[in-house]
């Protein structure tokens, strides 16, 4: 059965956005190969679609349709121009859909640069760990990622591009392969930290209100997205704390357990107040906390916990800071 024009018209658009069926696809070769004239319509669009050029997909959007449309019909006959509504109907369709999937590219990559004619738009991966989960992470370029729990990165599939970004949310340890073409970024909130190989740790949890980067080894360039013609060089042993309510960058000496000691398991708390132990323990053990009663302002904590359960940490704790404790289920209560 011969397929009508305006199937063929649907068909070809659909070809064009790689969304057309098997069996779709093979209406349209039994089409093509009805007459000469078909195959020739076919075959020629086929080769000026394909074609490569280094113009930007942006850039003179209206003028590079038209141009497919007179390239796939500049040799063909009168007899052949009832199709011409059909072709360049195709051919609209296909540049708006690369021009909507590069818009989306430009909005979420904000460094990738514009110049270039994307043969095949990447796609973005999304790794995210709910509380109470921990990952390691291996990346298209042989870097390692350590994700702590309610924290997820983002970055395009095989660091397409000019560069290697990650979109941070939560801490994240990165233990990065070197390659000086293509400087691995790690973006987070404000700030990005900038390196070639090396290894370092983010924390920048939304709620704390500050971002820390802690320097393991090698060397990280750290600047505000706002103000990258200032980037500090951060050395090993130090770590840049970002205050969001100030505005303003600390230097200074870091312990390597204190950062990066969730990695192998530890809850490790330095002095911390009850609220930050309490928020802690939520993100480590994915409950929800409720305190009841008064709690002394000077209320603080030193401690460790390797690979411990809930249960053991509220109870070693409880020894030493009085205070009663009820776990249901994923709610946790402590009373003082």
């Amino acid at each position: 059965m011969n397929a009508s024009e305006d199937q063929i018209d649907l068909i070809l658009s659909k070809w064009l956005t790689n969304t057309a069926s098997q069996e779709e696809l093979l209406i349209l070769e039994n089409w093509a190969g009805l007459c000469d004239e078909n195959l020739e319509i076919f075959e020629t669009f086929k080769i000026v679609t394909n074609e490569s050029t280094a113009e930007p997909i942006l850039v003179n959007l209206e003028e590079r349709t038209n141009d497919i449309w007179e390239q796939a019909f500049q040799k063909k006959t009168d007899s052949q121009r009832n199709w011409s509504v059909v072709i360049k109907y195709a051919a609209s369709l296909f540049l708006l859909a690369a021009l909507a999937m590069s818009v989306f590219y430009y909005q979420q990559l904000e460094k990738e640069s514009d110049s270039e004619l994307v043969a095949e738009t990447p796609s973005f991966i999304i790794r995210e760990n709910k509380p109470g989960q921990k990952t390691k992470i291996f990346l298209p370029d042989g870097s390692v990622a350590y994700l702590n729990s309610s924290s997820s990165i983002r970055y395009l599939s095989g660091f397409f591009g000019h560069e290697r970004r990650l979109l941070l949310k939560g801490e994240g340890f990165f233990e990065v392969a070197k390659d000086k073409s293509k400087p691995f970024i790690v973006e987070t909130q404000s700030v990005e930290t900038i390196a070639l190989g090396t290894a370092f740790n983010v924390k920048a949890f939304d709620e704390e209100g500050e971002i820390r980067i802690s320097l393991v080894e090698g060397e990280v360039s750290v600047n505000q997205l706002a103000n990258s013609d200032n980037p500090l060089i951060l050395k090993p042993g130090k770590e840049l704390l970002l205050s969001l309510d100030s505005n303003t960058f600390l230097e200074q000496d870091f312990d390597l357990e204190d950062v990066i000691g969730w990695k192998e398991g530890k809850l490790i708390f330095m002095q911390a107040n009850l609220p930050e132990i309490k928020l802690s323990l939520e993100r480590w053990y994915g409950v929800h906390i409720d305190i009841k009663g008064k709690v002394a302002s000077n209320w603080k904590v030193t401690t460790v916990y390797e690979n411990q359960s809930l249960k053991n940490v509220l109870t070693d704790l409880q020894y030493s800071r009085k205070f009663a404790y009820e776990i249901k289920h994923s709610n946790v209560t402590i009373t003082f």
